[in-house]
Formats: C-alpha cells, structure tokens, sequence
C-alpha cells in the first residue's frame, strides 16, 4: 500500500492557509491526513465558486492539473456545480472540489444540495483545526460535520461504514442537538424527531431502513 508523503500533505494546507483563499476541509475519515493518505485517495474540498479563479491560479502554480472525474457525468440538480478533481503532477496529491455540500436523491441518484441554512453554516460556522504543530487546516463546525456525515451515510452510501460510525459517535457529545434539529428538519422534515431519538440513544444500525419506510410526510 503506498502513501502520500505526508510532509507533502502539509505543505500543501500550509500554503493554501496562507493563500487568503476560503475552503472546508469536509472529511478526515480516521484521521487519513496528514500520514494516512493513500495515492489516488482524493481530498474533499469546499471552496467559494466566486474564488474559482483565484483558487484555480494558486493549484496551477503548485503543479495541480485538470482530470476527469469519475463523476462527471452524473446528473447536477438545483445549482450544484460538477465535482472537479486536481492532481499534482509531482507528488501525486489529489483534491476533489466541491462548490456545494450536495448529497445524491434517493430516486435516480441525482446530486442535489443540502438546504441553503447548512451551506451558508458551512462557511459561516468553520473552525481553524490544528491538528499538531505543523498541520491545520480549516474543517466544518462540529455540528455541521455530524450533519453531513449523516446525510452522506444515508443518501450517498446507503449504510454506516466504520470510519463515519466512529466520528458521529465522537462527534455525538460535541454537538448541540437542540440547533441540530433545526438543520436537520432542512433534510429530513417530519422524520426528524424519530431521527433524533435513535441518534441520541446511538442507534445508527437500523436508522436507514426505518428512514426508507417512513411514509407520514
């Protein structure tokens, strides 16, 4: 299994958080980064489209290219813009920018965005991480992380895996469900107390089918 030199990894966020550029780190599934990150494993990137320009010149200059996306051809509803990957031709780092915090729909698996509360909570609410003393980067809230996490579970992977069943159960203790609910009403609407009640008692196995068969909206 080969790696990512993880001292290029830093590099890389300690130029980008110098660059007066806005971005979310959106995951770090088991603490991958910055000596985890296997080659061809991509980074998930938010970044603001009205910087694109200025975000594309800063890559450009560190040697990322253009590739295609395994995703290119799926289907963007609702404003979401197409995932874009950028490799770095030297030391392999690849980065998947993402101009919203979309999830698939549960009919033919269109990318659809997460309510406008959670995106502009995404860049309203983000916090500075300093992972040691030489790595940090800039990551979603503690809140909104648990959110995204849960909603990607649910749509996009269709189960739990282990990675995300161990950070929501880390996040669990950190968040304030009472603002929780308000987002999570945005996803899941009139699901949203039973959603609650399961998640505060740590019941995650069954969530997803019982989500399925709800059918009081």
């Amino acid at each position: 299994m080969n790696f990512i030199d993880s001292l290029e990894v830093v590099r890389f966020f300690n130029e980008l958080n110098s660059s007066g550029l806005s971005y979310v780190l959106l995951r770090n599934i088991d603490n991958e980064l910055p000596s985890n990150l296997q080659i061809g494993k991509d980074i998930d990137l938010l970044v603001r489209k009205n910087e694109n320009d200025g975000f594309s010149n800063f890559l450009h200059s560190l040697h990322y290219i253009s590739v295609d996306h395994p995703l290119k051809n799926d289907l963007y509803l609702y404003g979401v813009d197409c995932f874009e990957f950028k490799r770095n031709v030297k030391n392999h780092i690849l980065l998947d920018l993402h101009y919203q915090i979309a999830v698939r729909s549960l009919d033919a698996g269109q990318w659809i965005p997460l309510d406008q509360m959670i995106q502009d909570s995404a860049w309203n609410n983000r916090h500075f991480h300093k992972s040691s003393e030489k790595f940090s980067y800039w990551t979603l809230s503690y809140e909104d992380e648990f959110i995204t996490l849960l909603a990607r579970s649910i749509f996009d992977k269709k189960t739990f895996k282990i990675g995300y069943l161990n950070r929501l159960n880390n996040l669990h203790s950190l968040i304030d469900f009472d603002k929780a609910v308000k987002k999570l009403e945005r996803i899941f609407f009139k699901y949203t107390p039973a959603l609650v009640a399961n998640i505060k008692n740590y019941k995650f196995e069954n969530l997803i089918d019982d989500y399925l068969r709800f059918k009081e909206y």
